[in-house]
């Protein structure tokens, strides 16, 4: 080996990582995942025994902790707990010397059922999980004193995880320590399957985002949460059980995302800083007032409707009302649904000021007219998405369908049937982008369309995963077909 090589190998060998100020380990040894920031790099430098105990972020999973088994637990029928996952927690809080603590994530998989089970069974034999509900409350004290340990350190994010293994439904029931409630330095705040039996008015004055998926909320809990987040700007609601009202008046919200479950649900809105709303799901009631600021909204969810109800047509129509300002329009192919409805009845729509349209439909026969409604509908449309999914919605009962009787038309011939001008087709519409199965007559015959009456038209995107010898064909049916605009270009992805 020449001088030049022995160099070089002693360059690539030199440990410059421990070479590195203090604070910028700790850094690093921060973003990494705790049991490498333990163990792994311990190891590889004596220096860093000293700097593990200063990292500012701790993230315990007990499903990625080494050997741990799923499936044992799931199978165990009882509480029993990963000691070693425990003690592991134990250890590495009991060393922490860190003044501050960044981020606290803890994914546990709590085993409550027979908290459950004791709140509501009235069987006698209640003293046989005298042990096991003696050992669940034990474990869940535990789990407190390591919040408020993270709490203690002036905590940012907080991040907790209570599911089961193989849980659904709101049977995770550990109770949220009133203390997470009433800390002012959080910033951002994501819970998962427990229960918040909050009593007072929140102290989370420096709150931006909350997330909370699969939470039992009791009693007044959200007012009590929300009355106390004056910098709230990011909330998720993802299937919660209980009494839900997103009641903000003088706040920072800005996004607000609710998945809602399939029950019998009343939800409030109220909001006039929100700018962009994500709903899906399916729910009873839905009042949202007080949003005129909303530039964004996202519809993926069923209302309980009944098309041949005039009734439940004022209800759906007041509901869209609520959005007509809105810039950028999501909604799933239920809506493209009724629209069909109010086309064929000839009843009036709401008129959308949006300038993009995102629309995810099964494009059925009965889509048709849904589509031309909504494009009379939005009238300075200039974007155009469509994502196509299968030919099947599975939300659409036959009930919602015992219309379709009444109305007959020809489908091939549907968009040569159409008369009436579009106003965004001839003065607005420039960007068309189709993805999904569009390997569909229905679909290319709507694309053509598009092509014959889009008269500032300048790209037609289509993007398909699989290209058969049908697609080809299609393919260039589009490209020779009729455009109104000279500059509209058809694209293939």
């Amino acid at each position: 080996m020449n001088m030049y090589a022995k160099q070089r190998s002693c360059v690539l060998n030199e440990d410059r990582l421990s070479r590195l100020p203090d604070d910028i380990l700790i850094h690093i040894l921060s973003l990494l995942p705790l049991k490498d920031a333990v163990k792994g790099i311990c190891n590889a430098s004596r220096r860093f025994h000293k700097f593990w105990p200063f990292i500012h972020t701790l993230n315990f999973d007990q499903c990625m902790f080494p050997e741990h088994d799923c499936d044992y637990y799931l199978e165990a029928g009882r509480p029993d707990y990963d000691e070693r996952f425990v003690h592991s927690v134990r250890h590495v809080l009991l060393r922490s010397k860190s003044p501050t603590i960044h981020k606290f994530c803890l994914k546990f998989h709590f085993r409550l059922s027979y908290s459950f089970w004791q709140r509501t069974s009235n069987s006698t034999g209640i003293w046989q999980y005298y042990d096991f509900l003696r050992s669940e409350k034990r474990m869940a004290n535990e789990i407190g004193t390591w919040i408020q340990f993270a709490l203690n350190k002036n905590l940012e994010v907080l991040d907790l995880s209570f599911s089961e293994h193989g849980t659904v439904g709101p049977q995770a029931l550990y109770d949220l320590p009133n203390c997470v409630l009433s800390s002012p330095h959080l910033v951002e705040l994501r819970l998962t399957h427990c229960t918040i039996n909050a009593k007072k008015k929140s102290k989370l004055k420096s709150l931006k985002t909350l997330y909370l998926n699969n939470v039992v909320l009791m009693d007044q809990s959200m007012d009590y949460i929300l009355s106390g987040c004056p910098m709230l700007e990011e909330l998720t609601l993802q299937l919660c059980y209980g009494h839900i009202r997103v009641v903000l008046l003088n706040s920072n919200l800005k996004t607000l995302k609710l998945d809602i479950g399939w029950f019998r649900q009343r939800i409030h809105v109220s909001c006039p800083t929100l700018l962009s709303l994500d709903m899906s799901g399916a729910v009873e009631v839905l009042d949202i007032a007080n949003v005129a600021s909303i530039a964004e909204v996202s519809v993926n969810r069923n209302l309980i409707f009944d098309f041949d109800v005039y009734k439940d047509y004022q209800g759906i129509k007041t509901f869209l009302q609520t959005f007509t300002r809105a810039k950028t329009l999501n909604l799933c192919s239920w809506f493209a649904l009724v629209f069909s409805v109010w086309q064929l009845k000839n009843l009036p729509s709401p008129t959308f000021s949006c300038k993009s349209l995102h629309l995810q439909l099964d494009f059925m026969i009965w889509n048709l007219p849904g589509i031309l409604n909504l494009l009379k509908h939005c009238p300075c449309l200039e974007n155009l998405i469509i994502k196509i999914t299968s030919s099947y919605n599975e939300f659409t009962s036959q009930k919602q369908l015992s219309w379709y009787h009444l109305y007959k038309f020809d489908a091939d011939e549907y968009w040569n049937m159409v008369d009436a001008p579009v106003q965004c087709l001839i003065h607005h519409l420039k960007t068309v982008e189709v993805a999904g199965l569009v390997k569909k007559k229905f679909v290319i015959q709507f694309l053509e369309y598009l092509l014959r009456h889009s008269m500032v038209l300048k790209k037609m995107k289509i993007f398909a995963k699989k290209k058969t010898s049908k697609f080809f064909e299609y393919e260039e049916r589009l490209l020779n077909a009729p455009k109104a605009s000279a500059s509209a270009a058809v694209l293939f992805y």
